[in-house]
């Protein structure tokens, strides 16, 4: 209501501020320019632009009467003569016309400006609707890049697979035959030193040859999964206990830190015992002057178990990390390449991931695996294995 009384009294002080305006420029002007009263029919004119058609309504009669009053003879006195009718209709019409124009023009200008809001919500609108529909392709891309990567590992392990069971075969029996023939020579053979050390060089690169083939065996054949509800911690420590003497010998420290108590899971034990083995040994393998390898067990968020290896060792090249899964490749200088393969299988197969931490001292992975939620295992909140 304020607001409303506010333009009232805007409109119209403004209006008779005009026709005041216009009534002293045509008393000073009309003893010199003849007609003297046009200041007054602009004020009209500008009343009714300005103010709309009360304002313009009001101004018109009040000069229309001046006019007739004030500056046309006989002075000082009003009549209604034709001429003064034709003065008030004029002026009455022009005004009303105006403001009816100039009314007309406001609503295409609201008009205008709704449409032109209007338009901008559209706009926000689509522009959100392509945020989103970019990302979702962004998304869809991604994901199909990586299940391309995955047909075409899977595609590249199914080669391998089938050359390394055809090697594996092909190569088994004559290997046999040849660690047969070597026991011989060494239990019938020459007895001098020299014959000797060379018959054991010869057997101990057979055994390596055939363990390198049992990994192959081990790889192309996957084995169905034995499932028991294990406690991980406990795994671990029995892992740890196992390569105690390994520890020892290289004067590395292992700590296992077990955040919280954990459930039990449904896993293949030897098979993850196989894994987390074959992780202590690549990191004692990374520290032959002594180090540490820290074990951190936790569930996060996900539910999921996350098992973290890190060790202080010489850490990995980084353009080395995209093939550290790869089978039959290694950055060692003796070695099949098939531990890492076969590790990230057996997790896989348990529905988990393993990865490569990158860090700057030493190398790290994180194995995570669905959690099983049955029985909780009483595991320390931390315990130390210093050796």
């Amino acid at each position: 209501m304020v607001t409303g009384l506010r333009s009232f009294l805007w409109r119209y002080g403004t209006s008779v501020c005009l026709y005041l305006i216009a009534f002293l420029l045509t008393d000073v002007l009309w003893k010199f320019l003849q007609p003297a009263p046009v200041p007054l029919f602009f004020a009209a004119i500008l009343a009714a632009f300005w103010g709309g058609f009360g304002p313009g309504l009001f101004i018109s009669i009040i000069s229309a009467l001046t006019i007739d009053f004030y500056f046309v003879p006989p002075y000082d006195h009003f009549e209604w003569t034709p001429q003064n009718v034709v003065r008030i209709g004029v002026f009455i019409t022009t005004s009303s016309l105006i403001s009816w124009l100039n009314g007309t023009r406001k609503r295409l200008i609201d008009e205008r400006s709704r449409l032109l809001v209007q338009v901008e919500g559209f706009n926000q609108e689509l522009r959100r609707e392509v945020i989103v529909a970019t990302e979702k392709l962004a998304d869809a891309n991604e994901a199909l890049l990586a299940g391309q990567q995955v047909l075409a590992r899977s595609e590249r392990m199914a080669i391998i697979g089938q050359m390394a069971a055809s090697l594996a075969h092909e190569i088994g029996s004559p290997l046999h035959a040849i660690s047969g023939h070597l026991e011989l020579l060494g239990d019938h053979g020459p007895a001098d030193n020299e014959s000797g050390r060379r018959i054991a060089i010869i057997r101990q690169q057979l055994d390596i040859i055939v363990a390198t083939v049992k990994k192959l065996l081990e790889w192309t054949h996957k084995r169905n999964l034995e499932c028991d509800d294990t406690s991980i911690p406990e795994l671990i420590d029995e892992v740890i206990w196992l390569v105690t003497p390994t520890l020892k010998k290289h004067a590395i420290t292992a700590r296992v830190n077990t955040i919280e108590e954990l459930p039990k899971l449904n896993v293949d034990r030897k098979r993850l015992q196989h894994v987390f083995i074959n992780l202590i040994n690549n990191s004692i393998e990374a520290m032959p002057d002594g180090g540490r390898i820290d074990v951190t067990i936790r569930a996060n968020e996900f539910e999921r178990m996350e098992i973290t290896f890190q060790d202080s060792g010489s850490g990995i090249e980084p353009n080395a990390i995209q093939y550290l899964f790869e089978p039959m490749w290694t950055t060692k200088s003796s070695g099949s390449g098939f531990g890492l393969a076969i590790a990230r299988e057996i997790v896989n197969q348990h529905g988990g991931e393993i990865q490569v931490l990158t860090s700057e001292n030493g190398a790290g992975f994180l194995i995570t695996l669905p959690l099983m939620k049955a029985m909780a295992a009483s595991a320390p909140k931390q315990k130390a294995v210093s050796l």
